[in-house]
Order: C-alpha cells, then sequence, then structure tokens
C-alpha cells in the first residue's frame, strides 16, 4: 500500500547511504558521552551543544537527500516522502534546541544533549520503520532518554517523580503494544507491514479489532490522548522546561507518523476502527480544552493543550481509517499539523525555561524582553490557529479534509474547542504585556554548579555515638544537616540565562512559524512530492 505515496526522486542517498543522518547523530552522541576526554574539555557543555547543533542540522541536511523509495535491512525501513519529511523537521528541532542549550543551558548539559542524539536517532528511524519487531526497538530508543531528561536533576524531587510516573506508563503502555503486536504476527504470519496488509483481510475480525486495539492503546498513552492522558499533566509539571521541549516534540512527532502508518495499512482489515478512533478524538479535544482552562502551571497547561492537539490528529486519522479517496490527504494533514503544533511548543517552552514555569512568571516580560514577548505572542497566535501563521494553515487544511470526507461534526467540534484553547493561550499573552511584573526569587537566580555529581551538602553522616544515640555533630552542623546545600538549591532552579545562541534560536523558531505559513504550499509540496 506504500507503494501508491512513493515516487522517485532521483535524489543521491540511496541504499545504505541513507544512514548517513544515523551516523551523523551518532557522533553527537558519543562526543556528550565523551566530551571530558574530547578537545575543549574545558568548556565540555557548551562544546557538546556546539557539536549536537552541527551534527543535528547536518543530519537534516542529508535526510533531506533520501530518495523516497529507499529500503534498508529487507525492507524494514521504507522512506517515502513522509518519511523524509518528518526526519527533516525533527533533526531541524533538534538543531534548534542545541542551539538554545548552548549558552542558555544550566549546570552539567553534556549528558543531556547525548541522550537528545539517541532519541533523535530513534525517532529518524521510527518514522521510516515498516517492520513491528523494528518498530518496537526504535521507539524504545527514542523513549527511554526522555526518563532520564525529566528527571535530569537528582536534586529535584519533583523531576525524579515525574520521571517515575513517565517511565511506569511507558513500560505498561510498551507491553500492552507489543502483546497486541504478538496476535497481529500470529495473524498476518509475518512482522513487516506488507504482511499485515495482504494477510489480515482473510482472518477473523473481531480478534483483528482486539488486537490491534491493544496497539492503539499503548500507542495512544505515548501520544497522551484521553482517556489515557492521566500520567502527561503530573510528568510535565514535573519536568524542566529546557527539557520538556524535547520531550513533549520529538517523541510526539514519530509516534504521529508511526500510528498513521499502521492505520492506514490495517485499516481495511478492521471493522469499526473509524468509530473507536472518531470516539476517541471527541474524548481528546473535550478533556483537554476545558482541563487546561484553569491551569496556572504553563508546563501542566502545555500537557492538556498536547491532548486537544492529540484529538486533532485523530480526526484526520478517522478518516484515514474510513478509506476513500482523502485517505492521502488526510495523512499528510495529519503530518502537516503535528509539525506546525512541534514548532510551536517547542518556542512556547524554551520562553517558559527563561521565565519560569508558571503564568505569572510572564508578568511584565513585554518591559523586560520585548523581543520574547512578541515572540510568545506569534506562537501562541499561531497555536490558536490565526492567520497567516502556520497553526491556521496546518487546521484549516485538517477541517478541509475531514468535511471532504463528511466527518462534519468533528470538524464542527474541533471548532469550538479552538474558541476555548483561545482563552488558555491567550492568558500567557495577557501576562506577558499586561501583567505587573514581580520581584525575583534570589534562590532562582543562584548559578548552578557544573559538576552536579559532587555532593557539597553539609550533612554529616558520621557513626552516631552508642552512649547517647547523637552524631557527634556541632549545633552548627545540626542546622546545616537539615539546610538545602548550595548544589542542591542551584539543582533546584527552573530558570535559564538569556543568551545569544538562545535569542537566536527563538528566533529562527518564530520565523519558521511565519515563513512556513505564508509558503503553506511550497511546504506542502515537500511533505507530498509534488
Amino acid at each position: 500500500m506504500f507503494a501508491d505515496m512513493v515516487t522517485s526522486f532521483g535524489l543521491p542517498l540511496t541504499g545504505y547511504a541513507a544512514l548517513a543522518p544515523v551516523g551523523i547523530l551518532l557522533v553527537g552522541l558519543f562526543w556528550g558521552l565523551f566530551a571530558d576526554y574530547l578537545p575543549g574539555r574545558k568548556h565540555a557543555n557548551k562544546v557538546s551543544a556546539a557539536v549536537g547543533f552541527v551534527c543535528a542540522t547536518l543530519a537534516a541536511g542529508t535526510s533531506s537527500l533520501i530518495e523516497p523509495g529507499t529500503q534498508l535491512f529487507g525492507g524494514r525501513f521504507w522512506y517515502t516522502f513522509d518519511a523524509r519529511f518528518a526526519a527533516v523537521v525533527i533533526c531541524v528541532l533538534v538543531a534548534l534546541w542545541c542551539l538554545w542549550t548552548l549558552d542558555s543551558g544550566v549546570g552539567r548539559t553534556r549528558e543531556a544533549v547525548s541522550l537528545v542524539m539517541a532519541a533523535t536517532i530513534g525517532a529518524v528511524l521510527a518514522v521510516a520503520a515498516t517492520d513491528i519487531i523494528a518498530l518496537i526497538l526504535v521507539i524504545e530508543l527514542a523513549s527511554m532518554p526522555s526518563y532520564i531528561l525529566i528527571g535530569y536533576r537528582r536534586y529535584r524531587v519533583r523531576g525524579l517523580e515525574a520521571a517515575l510516573k513517565y517511565f511506569l506508563l511507558s513500560v505498561m503502555s510498551t507491553l500492552i503494544m507489543i502483546y497486541g503486536f504478538s496476535f497481529l504476527v500470529g495473524l498476518s504470519a509475518g512482522t513487516s507491514f506488507a504482511a499485515m496488509s495482504e494477510n489480515l483481510s482473510a482472518t477473523d475480525a473481531p480478534l483483528i479489532f482486539v488486537a490491534f486495539g491493544l496497539v492503539l492503546l499503548g500507542l495512544f498513552a505515548k501520544l497522551s490522548v484521553a482517556p489515557f492522558h492521566w500520567w502527561a499533566p503530573d510528568a510535565y509539571e514535573g519536568s524542566e522546561p529546557w527539557t520538556l521541549a524535547f520531550v513533549s516534540v520529538i517523541p510526539k512527532v514519530a509516534i504521529t507518523l508511526v500510528m498513521l502508518r499502521l492505520v492506514f495499512t490495517v485499516a481495511e482489515s478492521v471493522p469499526l476502527l473509524s468509530v473507536l478512533i472518531a470516539l476517541m478524538a471527541i474524548l481528546s479535544l473535550v478533556v483537554g480544552s476545558f482541563a487546561a482552562l484553569k491551569k496556572n502551571d504553563i508546563r501542566r497547561m502545555m500537557a492538556y493543550s498536547g491532548i486537544v492537539n492529540g484529538g486533532y490528529v485523530l480526526i484526520a486519522l478517522t478518516v484515514l481509517s474510513s478509506g476513500g479517496q482523502y485517505v492521502p490527504d488526510a495523512f499528510n494533514a495529519a503530518i502537516f499539523f503535528v509539525v506546525s503544533y512541534a514548532i510551536a511548543t517547542m518556542g512556547v517552552l524554551l520562553i517558559t525555561a527563561h521565565e519560569g514555569g508558571r503564568v505569572s512568571d510572564l508578568n511584565g516580560l513585554s518591559e523586560r524582553n520585548p523581543f520574547m514577548a512578541w515572540s510568545l505572542a506569534i506562537l501562541v497566535l499561531s497555536m490558536i490557529g490565526l492567520p497567516p501563521f502556520l497553526g491556521f494553515f496546518a487546521k484549516l487544511n485538517l477541517f478541509l479534509v475531514a468535511i471532504a470526507a463528511g466527518q462534519i461534526e468533528l470538524v464542527v467540534l474541533a471548532v469550538v474547542v479552538a474558541a476555548v484553547s483561545a482563552f488558555y493561550y491567550l492568558r500567557l499573552v495577557r501576562a506577558a504585556f499586561f501583567g505587573k511584573a514581580q520581584k525575583d526569587d534570589a534562590a532562582t537566580d543562584t548559578e548552578v554548579p557544573d559538576d552536579l555529581n559532587s555532593d557539597a551538602s553539609t550533612t554529616d553522616f558520621s557513626a552516631p555515638d552508642l552512649s547517647t544515640g547523637e552524631s557527634p555533630k556541632s549545633e552548627q552542623d545540626k542546622i546545616a544537616a537539615v539546610e538545602p546545600s548550595a548544589v542542591e538549591l542551584a539543582d533546584r532552579t527552573e530558570k535559564s540565562p538569556y543568551s545569544l545562541s538562545g535569542n537566536i534560536a527563538i528566533a529562527l523558531i518564530v520565523l519558521a512559524i511565519v515563513v512556513m505559513g505564508i509558503l503553506y504550499q511550497p511546504t506542502m509540496s515537500l511533505l507530498i512530492g509534488g
């Protein structure tokens, strides 16, 4: 079925040369891991981020040169136009994240860069995977580094709690997904998507529905659509905004394309699939939009925003699962929409990383930093869906496809939800331009030490005196034992300093929102191969 969507361009990278982006990203991964032993080790964090930026940029360039139709490892990976487009977008977003981290990252960030490179490799391979075993492996490679990134600061209890919740959810969803895949492998007598497409239609329909339902349940949980969203608000709120800017964006782009490909493959063999997906879309749109209205933590708000945007993707997935002439249009509309959402979300969260995690932290931003205030406004307006920004055209294209396919009720609900979402999105703009500025908390300005592995705590863990049962401490030691150390206080900070590289990264994100919106048709042509 994918052959109908593939047209050759005759570009230079074919065969195993298509693995060039993965090889380049591996350089960034190993540089971050061994930065202490490589040139520039005195400034290992900055050098690692710079190397990550260069590697991700080169990976984006080489990904764009992969010839559509290229197959690797016996067809287990198949690069179509949509896979190539998604791989380029993923690498570009990672390059912008590394550019921001170059001078705005706080503390020891070189391992974070290597983790991001590892997850990016998994995401780039996941969007091209057409084999169940390969797909499971690369999805986990894209997901596992996120556990560490969410709990990256060992003194942040909320981050560790959020990482544990995300880990447990991810493990559970992966097991459910693999359980469903095991049935599909048995029913189709193969692990490839082609085998599922050819053989599932001749088997028992109810069992296929159950098996594929389990697969979708696992993917829905990873995409955080309702009612499998319960983990996302807590995990997002416990994360640092600069790590969340990656964790909430890149894996979702990859999972969305994986889900689209799977549904595209088995839709004809699974009865009532479109009904199930439509119900999930309705639930996600309603729950996400109304739950976000009164949230004062930006990260928690963005978690519910992600649920809503997952609902928009499910509208396209409903059209896709129904079959018919609008399947290719729905496929491309979903990818284009998730890309627009990913770009804007990364920009908002990187600004949040500078200012703080609560809406009130944005108060007076237009006075402190007009550039960031106007950047935030453009990003928010794009997420609401106002022209001429990218978000407007992404939503319009998706709605038009759904209307043409007869999903008018879902589109009406989506328009109402878009109006509701304007209320909580515009709270950010109101705080930035009309909120009263507050004095900064001195604790948030503490410089984060580079080596967070050293224990600077003054707590004395000497053995207690057996006769008295008390530790041999002075009164001053006892006071110090209950007070957080300088490293611990620094490790708890959630604000990153402004920097030239950070400003450039955010400016490029805003520029992409504007330019891709104005040049919507040429951008769409890159996706569909026109």
